[in-house]
């Protein structure tokens, strides 16, 4: 591949870096994402991917326009900013409507094959686009009191040995069974944990642990929320984990409770040491993002403008 010339990378690194999950990246994480993508002209009004396939790409507009549309406009991109089909890319999900390029457009195509291969070759990459990730899915999920969207499956075992453990945490963290490797080191160190009724379970000082609750029930209370009762398959702290953030809900204990607890500072080792559980749960989280983003509308600045301008 020949090598890019630091005007064109840098406009690359600009553009990318108005493009949601990689607009708070540092810039030295961006630019090797930039230099892995190719620049492509589309003459005539072209249709990247059908409603219901996955993305292919991440395209990020360097002149032109890019778009979801279902009989009208979903989400856009621009020039000015924007970027589509990392999520999709990430997480594998399908879109829900054709992705539009419009004639004329420029665009920077961050190929699914390149996008993986930077994040296999460059952990450092994929740790940053996963806390990002783990970030922005907080973000929205607080935004809507942070009650799950269904309920919880009950653990697929209430057993506390070796083997069952590794069962709660496969479920618990949304691995595949290439992840089960890791899955074994985690339940190695994570530790079965019971609270009488009227305990407080939650430390909002600290950066949050992985609780999955296996007996009992937790009133849970998120701020501007209302309380809500969590039980059996729960799992609570996941994301605050990944993020390395606190917790912000107050967790009482309704009986006494049983969670198979997993620290904060263990998932994170394991993150850091093994490269493949970052992927993997890039792979979960942006999903799940991708479900956040589509339950409560995109961001102000992906929404199409309605006041008839360009």
């Amino acid at each position: 591949m020949p090598e890019l010339d630091p005007a064109t990378l840098a406009e690359r690194v600009l553009r990318l870096s108005r493009s949601s999950p990689f607009d708070l990246m540092p810039v030295e994480d961006v630019t090797v994402l930039a230099a892995a993508g190719r620049e492509k002209s589309f003459p005539t009004r072209t249709v990247l991917a059908h409603g219901g396939e996955r993305a292919m790409a991440h395209y990020v507009p360097l002149a032109g326009r890019l778009r979801l549309e279902s009989g009208g406009p979903v989400l856009e991109a621009t020039e000015m900013h924007g970027g589509l089909g990392a999520l999709s890319v990430l997480g594998g999900v399908p879109l829900p409507s054709d992705l539009v390029t419009d004639a004329g457009s420029v665009l920077l195509v961050l190929d699914r094959d390149a996008f993986m291969g930077v994040l296999e070759e460059h952990g450092h990459v994929a740790r940053t686009i996963l806390r990002l990730i783990a970030l922005k899915l907080l973000e929205l999920r607080r935004a809507r009191g942070a009650a799950p969207r269904h309920p919880a499956s009950p653990p697929p075992t209430t057993r506390l040995d070796l083997v069952s453990r590794m069962l709660i945490l496969r479920e618990a963290l949304g691995l595949g069974i290439d992840g089960m490797a890791t899955i074994a080191r985690l339940a190695r160190v994570a530790k079965a944990r019971q609270w009488p009724a009227g305990e407080m379970i939650c430390d909002a000082t600290q950066p949050a642990d992985v609780l999955i609750l296996l007996e009992g029930s937790l009133a849970v209370k998120a701020p501007g929320a209302s309380v809500r009762t969590a039980g059996p398959g729960e799992v609570l702290g996941l994301v605050e984990a990944v993020a390395g953030v606190p917790v912000a809900l107050r967790a009482t204990a309704n009986q006494e409770t049983t969670a198979l607890v997993l620290s904060h500072h263990e998932l994170a080792e394991d993150i850091e040491d093994e490269d493949s559980l970052a992927l993997e749960l890039i792979r979960s989280f942006a999903t799940q993002l991708w479900l956040e983003i589509s339950a409560v509308g995109p961001p102000p600045e992906l929404r199409p403008d309605q006041s008839g301008g360009g």
